[in-house]
């Protein structure tokens, strides 16, 4: 029986795969003196590695790229493979940047350079038995539960022409969300010129480009380390640093990032750019809703019929849309039911014109929680408590409902 720790839970079990013996049993030494009491195990080369990581399940793997007859990396991929819920890292007498690189490909958590100082080795291993200790407990509810799990609800803010206000709705409906207490991702998904973290007043270090160009294989966990956090709560995935960076952004890589955050937030909000593309078109039909703005004036009118003449030629229901009229008070001789008339649809939610959008931007803050009695704060309250009804009626879809297109 294995042992347990002092909290009484089962001791974490590790296995120490490297040819030389000499590591092998340093690292077993030093692993007795881990504060968890782990239970160690060992394999000499890539067969017997696989075939005791699928018999006893391991935690944490450490793998030395010098293994053989597969190597170290190719037995990564392997493992990650064929053993879910487990975490690897790999060991190299010497760290090149390119080796970094393919470790990371092939789904390792970390690589570290031997020999390794305790301390190191003991703070690889912690990172590397949480991120596990997360995927078990998401793996055991998924198979226990007698119903799909839920999955969080998508909001894909779009429109077709910039300047309608899509940044501003997309931050204070996020912003709103997490404020009553909800686990809300924003996702700034306007690849070349989003400027999600502007509006939020927040400094992004690492982007979305920084996480799937270095990592092939995403975990909640994982996306959550690129993200920042905001005041209200809300998660900021922000948009690339440079527009060319985009272009290594994939639809395969939306699809992937969409997938390791759905699990693990009650909201998605998907800040959009301003026109179709496959990437984007992979998240309007992930989305539950599609909150599509427009404004007041003629070309944004032209613009919306045509962008859903298009959603409707590529199968998005309209029912799936919320329209947003933003500075819809602007005297320009529209008015809502002259929209509506020429849209063929309802127009949901009116937000007015003031000059407190502008500053707010300008200055970082959000309106619903910088001017919460305002006219403006009043309406994109009123669209949040839309999607909270949604979610109190339980109408939220399950992670296996997630599309492949």
């Amino acid at each position: 029986m294995p042992e347990a720790n002092s909290n009484g839970q089962r001791s974490p079990r590790i296995l120490v795969a490297g040819s030389s013996a000499e590591l092998r049993e340093g690292l077993r030494n030093v692993l007795r003196e881990h504060p968890s009491h782990p239970e160690v195990f060992e394999a000499a080369d890539s067969d017997s590695t696989l075939a005791i990581a699928q018999e006893q399940r391991p935690d944490v793997i450490l793998v030395d790229v010098g293994l053989g007859p597969v190597d170290g990396f190719e037995t990564v991929r392997n493992l990650i493979a064929s053993v879910p819920g487990t975490s690897v890292l790999l060991l190299a007498n010497r760290l090149e940047h390119e080796d970094f690189r393919r470790a990371l490909q092939v789904g390792a958590r970390d690589m570290l350079q031997v020999p390794v100082t305790r301390e190191d080795l003991f703070a690889s291993i912690d990172a590397a038995l949480a991120v596990s200790l997360g995927k078990r407990t998401a793996l055991e509810g998924y198979n226990a539960a007698e119903a799909e799990p839920q999955r969080a609800m998508g909001l894909a803010v779009f429109s077709t022409k910039g300047g309608t206000g899509k940044t501003f709705i997309a931050t204070n409906v996020a912003a709103g969300l997490a404020q009553a207490g909800k686990r809300v991702a924003l996702l700034d998904f306007d690849l070349q010129f989003g400027d999600a973290a502007i509006a939020l007043g927040l400094v992004p270090e690492r982007t979305i480009y920084d996480l799937v160009q270095t990592y092939t294989e995403l975990d909640e966990q994982l996306v959550k380390e690129f993200m920042l956090p905001h005041v209200s709560g809300l998660q900021l995935l922000p948009a690339p640093l440079f527009p060319d960076q985009a272009e290594e952004i994939t639809p395969g890589d939306i699809k992937r990032v969409l997938e390791a955050v759905g699990g693990a937030f009650d909201y998605v909000v998907i800040d959009s750019p301003p026109f179709f593309e496959e990437r984007i078109l992979i998240a309007l039909e992930w989305a539950d809703t599609v909150i599509h703005i427009g404004s007041m004036d003629l070309p944004s009118i032209k613009n919306m019929k045509v962008s859903f003449g298009a959603m409707d030629a590529i199968g998005h229901p309209r029912e799936k849309i919320r329209l947003v009229m933003n500075r819809a008070d602007s005297r320009v001789g529209l008015e809502i039911a002259d929209c509506e008339k020429h849209l063929g649809m309802t127009v949901q939610h009116s937000i007015p014109s003031s000059i407190e959008v502008p500053r707010a931007l300008n200055s970082g803050e959000v309106v619903l929680l910088s001017r919460p009695g305002s006219r403006v704060a009043r309406e994109l309250a009123g669209i949040i408590s839309v999607f909270e009804q949604v979610e109190a009626n339980g109408k939220r879809r399950g992670l296996s409902r997630l599309r492949r297109s």
